[in-house]
């Protein structure tokens, strides 16, 4: 169904969130084939992070105007998936000290285990064509969850000019947790922090003025 269809390509993007870096960029995705190819394998967007704080403000007006008591219709699979990140989002973000390299490691893995159950069945045996139904409530819930994480993440990455930080890398230290080093400024971090809708009208201001 059409909500399935909106929601895949959120959960795909926050399967590689990162919290305080942005998207991890392990794979192929469009902004990548070019001028940051050199950064495959270490890269996180904080560009992508920008659209994805967009798109998250967009699905929450479309269920904004539902009751959320109705229902939508969803493949077991991607239910399944949605359920993963929607546990492991909410419990993130009932933690409120500032993100440790094991705290960011710990959510990576448990967002990458419920891609990696997703991807294997997909490629694997494909959608079983099964169904089940979740409500506009329980999508709302997610939803906020994940407009927290990602709005304290993209405000994270402004730095002391006033311009917004575009890449980030990162490294797993001794321990095995997720480091994170900040790259020089690009335009496109500015156009992205700027259409991400995070900014009050002041805040871009101060953006425009950098």
């Amino acid at each position: 169904g059409l909500m399935e269809k909106l929601l895949v390509p959120l959960l795909a993007k926050l399967a590689n969130f990162i919290p305080d870096g942005g998207i991890w960029m392990n794979t192929q995705r469009p902004e990548w084939n070019d001028a940051n190819n050199a950064l495959v394998g270490y890269g996180v967007s904080v560009v992508t992070l920008g659209y994805v704080h967009r798109y998250v403000r967009f699905l929450q007006r479309l269920l904004g105007s539902l009751d959320s008591n109705e229902t939508h219709e969803l493949s077991l699979e991607v239910s399944a998936w949605l359920a993963n990140q929607a546990e492991s989002l909410g419990r993130a973000t009932s933690v409120q000290e500032p993100w440790s390299p094991m705290a960011r490691r710990n959510l990576l893995d448990q967002l990458g285990e419920g891609a990696t159950t997703y991807r294997t069945t997909l490629y694997e045996k494909g959608l079983s064509g099964n169904r089940t139904a979740t409500t506009t409530g329980a999508l709302s819930n997610f939803l906020e969850d994940a407009m927290a994480l990602v709005s304290e993440s993209l405000r994270s990455n402004i730095r002391e000019d006033g311009l917004y930080h575009a890449y980030n890398t990162l490294a797993l230290n001794p321990a095995g947790g997720v480091e994170l080093q900040r790259l020089d400024p690009m335009l496109e971090g500015q156009v992205s922090i700027l259409s991400s809708g995070l900014l009050r009208p002041d805040e871009a201001l101060s953006v425009l003025d950098a």
